[in-house]
């Protein structure tokens, strides 16, 4: 029962590591998006998207590649109009 209580414990420390390495990668890429956006000063919008003049959903914080996918797919989704705004950097 030794050996599995110590191989138990090692296996939730390795997990725990893991975990914690996840987590210090998440921010760090969060970190590095933020700090290559505001050198850059890369744009991103706002869209909202429209089938009959109601808004189907709205889409905050794009790049403009993403931007640029949206518009490919809309008339192959049904997506009538689209209403796009630039964010600024207060609102992001």
């Amino acid at each position: 029962m030794n050996k599995l209580g110590t191989f138990t414990a090692i296996a939730k420390g390795a997990s725990y590591l893991g975990l914690a390495l996840n987590q210090i990668v998440k921010l760090a890429a969060h970190g590095t998006r933020n700090a290559t956006d505001f050198v850059i000063d890369r744009k991103r919008y706002n869209i909202e998207l429209l089938v009959s003049g109601a808004t189907i959903q709205t889409k905050q914080n794009q790049t403009g590649a993403q931007l640029a996918k949206i518009v490919r797919i809309m008339s192959e989704v049904g997506v009538e109009q689209a209403i796009i705004t630039s964010t600024t950097k207060e609102e992001k």
